[in-house]
């Protein structure tokens, strides 16, 4: 049998270099290369063209490259009787960690203010906040969100965690459910999205969510560019609302080079690099997974197709 393989990244060899040796002994097959489709049993894939994955019939298991699902789960075509997992590598959540501590330092200190300042030659020191004095709410409690929380914690900041379902985290308080959302964001200065791209998250960040955060707050994604809604974030940032955004995902990427998000005085953008997968570790996880699937106990991150994630 042989494995599928589908990548747009530009680091496709080094993936395939790397399953290559977790996997001596199978053929990896690059789309649209697949020869016969028969031999295919597993697939490996992002972002992967729609109706694609219906054509091979021994399908045993699909395997998502990265954390997010949703690019697969929206096909209509997609097969659904055969099992799909998504990437859980404890890397990607460390460099998510790494990634939002980065950030919420960056405004905790004030270094936002201070690079304004330095662009006019101003001389000012401000009123410090001590960690522990500084909330931040986490939306999303998953893997990433988890480890998230325990880094920002060990730096002493308070915590908040929102949810779709009821969550227990040592020295976070969760909330859950779309009624205690604007609660949490009102008690907010900084807010984190870490949610999965659903039919519930899509546009979650309106008008009436980031009316609801406090005023002079802040606003990281590191998720999902549908989760937030530009125009009502732009409004927010230019009427005085909120104090600043870092945004690391867009609802079309590459963000176009004349988007007005690139010149905001208040924004900050990466592209799309919070949490890039790692093929070194995440190849030994997917052979792990080409392995379950073919004695048919794939049980690991499994996909509930209904829920998006």
């Amino acid at each position: 049998m042989a494995i599928l393989f589908h990548s747009p990244w530009d680091n496709a060899d080094q993936w395939l270099a790397a399953l290559r040796a977790a996997l001596p002994k199978d053929e990896i097959r690059v789309w649209p290369d697949v020869g016969a489709r028969s031999e295919i049993d597993f697939a490996m894939v992002w972002q992967i063209p729609p109706g694609v994955l219906a054509g091979f019939p021994n399908l045993l298991g699909i395997a998502s490259l990265g954390a997010g699902v949703d690019a697969l789960v929206a096909d209509p075509d997609l097969p659904r009787n055969i099992p799909i997992t998504r990437l859980v590598d404890p890397l990607m959540a460390d460099r998510m960690a790494e990634y939002v501590c980065a950030t919420v330092l960056h405004y905790h200190l004030g270094l936002d203010i201070y690079q304004e300042q330095q662009e006019r030659a101003h001389w000012q020191r401000h009123q410090t906040t001590d960690a522990p004095g500084r909330t931040i709410a986490l939306l999303g409690l998953g893997q990433m969100g988890q480890r998230c929380a325990h880094h920002l914690g060990g730096l002493g900041f308070d915590l908040l965690g929102w949810s779709r379902r009821a969550k227990e985290i040592t020295g976070v308080r969760c909330s859950h459910g779309l009624s205690r959302l604007h609660q949490v964001l009102a008690s907010a200065d900084i807010a984190v999205l870490l949610l999965p791209l659903t039919v519930e998250t899509t546009n979650l960040m309106d008008r009436a969510a980031i009316s609801a955060m406090a005023p002079g707050s802040y606003l990281i994604n590191c998720s999902r560019g549908e989760i937030v809604v530009e125009d009502d974030l732009i409004a927010a940032l230019d009427g005085g609302h909120l104090a600043g955004a870092t945004l690391d995902a867009f609802r079309a990427e590459p963000l176009a080079p004349d988007h007005p998000l690139w010149r905001h005085p208040k924004i900050r953008i990466t592209p799309h690099i919070a949490s890039l997968s790692a093929p070194a570790t995440a190849a030994l996880i997917l052979a792990e997974q080409v392995h379950q699937a073919r004695n048919h106990r794939l049980r690991q991150d499994l996909v509930v197709i209904d829920d998006g994630y």
